[in-house]
Order: structure tokens, then sequence, then C-alpha cells
């Protein structure tokens, strides 16, 4: 990699993270913005790759905008405003699949149905959990907290900074070779170091929950970013692409950036229950 290849992914991911801390800090209807068109960038994303080597008639137009529906549906849950509409379009949209596999006269109408259901529970159903976390931190209240997001997303950076440059400089021994060839056990390792040490930051700074709670946190977020980081490698694979899109220079596309949260949101909002739970 030379270092013009270099500077403009360090200035595509700096510019990555500037949007993300816009839409964590800059309150509730920013996170709404900018987490609604990551959500729809995702869900396009990741149909066309499926689609790539087959056609379906359920169009991606229709799943993108029932997932992006569905997640404002999730904030005007939290919100108070119109607390049945996100069970509506749930039960719409899954009616609305059921009546195509009826009346659309092709074999693979259950095919379709899979690969459109599997979409919103791979990005939507995560993104939307992001939110609930976003709204408490011990689910306990409905108010917009950007503190245990912001860990989140911090945690998964740490953890991916560390792997790769520790991966690079000693990583000899494979993780899993035959799905994702250039992570090593090495590096595995020295992100679950430095998160901890980052979630000892993080303790300093919110007193309010315990250590244990947040190293427990960083294990978690980890682990479960590095199966998402593994999963997501083996659907571009299966797929036969090398990015999910070309939106971020140097770093494909948005699918790429965040494949690691979507598996490690739903651990965090189990763990977040658990815990506030004993």
């Amino acid at each position: 990699m030379n270092i013009k290849d270099i500077l403009t992914r360090a200035g595509a991911g700096t510019i990555y993270i500037l949007v993300i801390l816009l839409g964590l800090l800059g309150g509730r209807f920013s996170f709404l913005v900018v987490f609604g068109a990551i959500l729809g960038s995702a869900l396009f994303e990741f149909y066309r790759m499926v689609e790539k080597d087959t056609s379906h008639d359920i169009s991606k137009i229709f799943n993108i905008l029932m997932g992006v529906i569905i997640f404002v549906s999730v904030f005007l849950y939290l919100e108070g405003i119109h607390t049945y509409l996100l069970p509506v379009f749930i039960l719409a949209y899954f009616l609305i699949l059921i009546a195509s596999a009826i009346f659309l006269s092709r074999q693979d109408a259950l095919h379709g149905i899979i690969y459109s259901v599997f979409g919103q529970v791979y990005i939507t159903m995560p993104l939307s959990l992001l939110m609930f976390i976003s709204y408490s931190p011990d689910m306990a209240v409905s108010k917009y907290n950007w503190a245990p997001v912001l860990a989140l997303f911090v945690f998964l950076w740490v953890n991916d900074t560390a792997a790769y440059f520790i991966g690079s400089l000693i990583g000899k021994h494979k993780l899993i070779e035959h799905i994702s060839p250039k992570k090593s056990i090495e590096g595995f390792i020295a992100g679950i170091v430095f998160t901890i040490l980052a979630s000892l930051i993080f303790d300093r700074i919110y007193p309010g929950f315990s250590t244990i709670f947040w190293m427990g946190l960083a294990v978690v977020i980890v682990l479960f970013g590095t199966l998402g980081d593994l999963f997501e490698s083996l659907i571009k694979r299966t797929c036969n692409v090398k990015d999910a899109g070309t939106l971020i220079p140097g770093h494909g596309g948005i699918l790429d950036r965040i494949d690691s949260l979507l598996v490690a949101v739903p651990a965090v909002y189990l763990y977040l229950i658990l815990f506030h739970s004993f």
C-alpha cells in the first residue's frame, strides 16, 4: 500500500468517524438521520450483493424502504409518539412477503422471502436495537443517552485497530484462515487486551457502572464484533465479491464498516439486560 492509498484510507476513515460522532453527539434526531442513512446504504449494499448472481421478483427498493420505515417506527415508539406503528409495520411487511409468495408464479419465491427477511434481521434489527441502547444504558427509562453507544463504537474501533496493527507486526497463527486469511490469533488477543484497557478509561469517565461491568462489556464487544467481521467475510466469499460497496474509499462500503457492529449490538443489548437483572 503506497502513501497515497494510506492517506486516502486515513482521510475516509476520519470522515466516517466524524459522521458517527455527529450522529451520536448531535442528539436523538441526529441519530435518527445519520443511522437511518447508514441503514438504507447497508441494506442497498447487502441486497445488491446477494442479487449479484441471481434475480428476485421481490424488489430490493421495497425491502430497503420497509427497513427504513421500521427503523423510524422504532424511534416513534421510543419517543412515545406512536407506539403501535412498530408492530403494525413489521406485521405488514411479513404479510406483503407472504402474499408475494402466493401470487408470484416463480419456483424460487420462498428463496426471495428468505433473502428479504434475512437482510432485515441482519441489518435493520441490530441498528434498531442500537437505538434502544441509546435511549437508556440500564433499559429502565426512555431518555436519549449517547454514552453507551459511544462506548460500543470506541471499543469496536480499538479492537479493530489493535488487531490490525499487532496482527500485521507479529501475527503468525491464523484465526480462521478459510474465511479471513489476514486475521491472526495474536491480533485477536491484542484486540481483547487493548479494548479492556479502553474500558478502564470509560470506567473512570462514567463511574456509575462498576469496573467489572465495563471490562465485561469490552470482552463481549470484542468476541461478537470479531464474529460479525468474520460473518460478513463469509457472505462476501459466498457472493464472490471483495467489498460490499465502494462508498468509503480504501474501506469498501458501509456494510464493510459496520459488519462488527451488526453482531455486537444484539450481544451488547442482551448483556445490558442480563447485567441489570442481578
